[in-house]
């Protein structure tokens, strides 16, 4: 299982054990900013966890090319792509786009 996989695999058990072998340690998150570096993800994924249990994320799709990676999928209802940059095997950044309804 390749590391976004297993980043969002993550967020739907809420298992942050491997959270440092997922997150680099300078990790940027454009949709939540505050959320920076392996500790502050498990707390986020702790506590989102804990306000919504139900929460899961359905990825349909991977993609990956020259230490980017594009993953679609859906969360609530919300159909979302994420783009992510790799840094030496880890997640350093990521920005989310919602798709909107036309």
């Amino acid at each position: 299982m390749n590391v976004v996989a297993r980043y969002f695999e993550m967020w739907n058990t809420g298992d942050t054990t491997s959270v440092a072998e997922i997150v680099a340690p300078n990790w940027i998150d454009h949709a939540h900013p505050e959320v920076t570096g392996p500790e502050s993800v498990a707390l986020a994924v702790s506590s989102v966890r804990a306000a919504r249990p139900g929460l899961h994320f359905e990825i349909e799709a991977i993609l990956s090319g020259d230490g980017l990676v594009t993953a679609t999928g859906s969360v609530g209802g919300a159909r979302l792509t994420w783009v992510i940059r790799l840094q030496d095997g880890l997640m350093a950044e990521m920005h989310t786009y919602r798709e909107e309804a036309t």
